[in-house]
């Protein structure tokens, strides 16, 4: 006897997809000038908002000279010019040299927060050193490293393209997952990551004993954003529905618990009502008991996994090692996986975070903020549904929270594909 527990929910929040078009153009008048010099201005008390830009932090000192903003290092932690705007997607310029060598960066999609009673910027970081590894991205008092491997390769890279003793431009692009830097004409990083999507701007002078940074032609172009789209998070459901196997419960602090019996042969599904061609996807879970599994780009089937196509593996026990693997059902099997760097990041009995960028034939899957697969597959499919797995034959269990996905369109893929 086939016993089928129900999905029923008091209300549904419907809502509607909206296309967000980007075009980039070449013109110069597309760009805002931040931080333009102004002679008298000088930002010596934190926490003082001055022309829509704060300090932060340590005791740097940040001035006005001439057509530049200069930074001096002060006492204390690292600190931070910030700008009181939050930006989301946009294309960031400006020109920096060093007067007194030392650590410096500029911050963007970062937030404030508080350590031991100080304040503290968190979040990317386009480098700036001297060598080695200026437009490089740290991502700061959050991962604590560099998102792109300090290889020799990309370091003797760098190291050409850099001017000592003289103005560099750097360029920093953010459209949805997606994040480059160039440094004088030289792309330096080309990544997605899904950490974060908005946040403020910061200028950064290095705690330390000295140095002297200056910044100027400081200009940005903003984009249209491309938002992330509720599909399950607390209590709130966005437009999924549930295929007839399987439980799903809301549980009190919000997350949804998914279980199927011992002896149904049927996976239990999640799935959303929209299908999706280039796209973020992300979920936290926690494991119960059993496999399941993240579903993208995936077609329906009259079959007992009612999905065909690309998983984001999620799994616990003696298979732990496949999580953010990519497993392709009714087709080629793994297509990808690294068991043994994903056991050194899962964390068993807590809450885990994994999730997908699909742009074309570019695959990213990632784990608790690691880059677990990263290929390009010609054979992949290009479109479908994205779904939360019970997977059928046993006791299943799993928590879920925060399912959100980021649709991509064609004029952002077309500026990420650059």
């Amino acid at each position: 006897m086939k016993i089928i527990f129900p999905l029923t929910f008091v209300c549904l929040t419907l809502f509607l997809v909206f296309s967000f078009s980007l075009t980039v153009v070449a013109d110069e008048s597309d760009f805002v000038p931040l931080l333009a010099p102004q002679p008298g201005i000088s930002w010596v008390e934190n926490s003082k908002p001055l022309n829509g830009w704060v300090k932060r932090g340590g005791e740097a000192t940040f001035m006005v000279e001439g057509d530049s903003i200069v930074g001096k290092r002060g006492t204390g932690i690292n600190t931070f010019l910030c700008s009181e705007k939050r930006y989301s997607n946009f294309i960031l310029k400006f020109e920096v040299k060093y007067d007194a060598e030392c650590n410096s960066g500029v911050q963007f999609r970062s937030d404030l927060q508080s350590k031991d009673g100080q304040e503290i910027l968190a979040g990317y970081q386009c480098e700036i050193l001297p060598e080695n590894d200026t437009a490089n991205i740290y991502d700061e008092h959050r991962r604590n490293r560099y998102l792109v491997p300090q290889t020799e390769e990309l370091q003797t890279k760098i190291n050409q393209a850099f001017k000592k003793n003289n103005w560099n431009e750097i360029v920093v692009q953010c459209v949805g997952p997606s994040i480059k830097t160039w440094l004088n004409g030289e792309k330096i990083t080309d990544i997605v990551d899904l950490e974060t999507n908005e946040g403020i701007l910061g200028l950064q002078v290095h705690s330390g004993e000295q140095g002297q940074v200056r910044w100027r032609n400081i200009q940005i172009k903003e984009l249209p954003p491309t938002p992330w789209i509720l599909l399950y998070a607390d209590k709130k459901l966005g437009n999924v529905e549930t295929k007839p196997v399987g439980k799903w419960d809301i549980q009190e602090d919000g997350s949804l618990k998914g279980t199927t019996e011992q002896g149904q042969p049927k996976d239990g599904m999640f799935l959303s009502r929209e299908s999706y061609k280039d796209f973020a996807v992300k979920v936290s879970f926690k494991m119960i008991t059993g496999n399941s599994g993240l579903y993208f780009r995936a077609e329906e089937v009259d079959k007992p996994y009612w999905l065909k196509g690309f998983q984001c593996e999620i799994a616990t026990g003696g298979a732990m090692g496949a999580n953010a693997g990519l497993w392709e059902v009714q087709g080629r099997g793994w297509v990808a996986k690294r068991d043994d760097f994903v056991k050194k990041i899962y964390k068993t009995e807590e809450w885990n975070h994994i999730g997908t960028v699909a742009i074309g034939d570019h695959l990213t899957t990632f784990l608790n903020g690691w880059t677990v697969i990263d290929i390009n597959d010609p054979k992949c499919a290009k479109e479908g549904k994205t779904g939360l797995q019970l997977h059928g034959g046993g006791n299943q269990g799993c928590l879920f929270r925060d399912y959100y996905i980021m649709p991509l369109d064609e004029n952002a893929v077309e500026l990420i594909k650059k």
